[in-house]
């Protein structure tokens, strides 16, 4: 009986990449990345998400700063700001006869709690959103805005805002 010792099967083809074919499977990747991804990542659907989130939180603290201080509060939204404020106080009420609304609403960090929309960002219907004592929205040129893709609904009935 013969043995061969040393004799080992060869494979005929290749057995993987060469660095060639590597980097210019790399080089392509890159360029496609480069043109193609800014397309599919946008900062604006971002800017959209956040301010339609602060002008509901405004909203929010609008209503409840009208429950808590028995005083109506209101939100006036302008297609890229808002401002939210109070009738004046007097005593220990409000001031019924007060129109100008003059008592800014502060914020949770004690800063008058307005904003502005970020660049391309818009919110429609714009007008005055008041909330009464009892936290219902007083008057409004709408129950839903609308912030780029995004929705706030107010319930009429209760204040409770939204965001879909």
């Amino acid at each position: 009986m013969s043995r061969r010792i040393g004799s080992h099967a060869r494979t005929t083809g290749p057995a993987g990449f060469t660095l060639v074919e590597l980097v210019v499977v790399m080089t392509i990747a890159g360029v496609l990345a480069a043109t193609i991804g800014p397309k599919f990542f946008s900062q604006q659907t971002f800017s959209e998400r956040g301010y339609a989130d602060e002008l509901a939180a405004a909203l929010r603290l609008a209503q409840k700063t009208a429950v808590i201080t028995g005083c109506p509060a209101r939100v006036i939204v302008n297609a890229s700001s808002y401002a939210a404020a109070q009738q004046a106080p007097s005593g220990n009420a409000c001031l019924a006869s007060d129109n100008t609304w003059s008592t800014a609403l502060l914020s949770n960090d004690g800063t008058t709690l307005q904003g502005s929309a970020p660049a391309g960002t818009n919110a429609s219907p714009t007008g005055v959103y008041q909330f009464d004592t009892q936290g219902r929205l007083a008057s409004s040129p709408g129950t839903t805005i609308t912030v780029g893709a995004r929705s706030i609904t107010i319930d009429a009935g209760s204040g409770f805002v939204r965001v879909q």
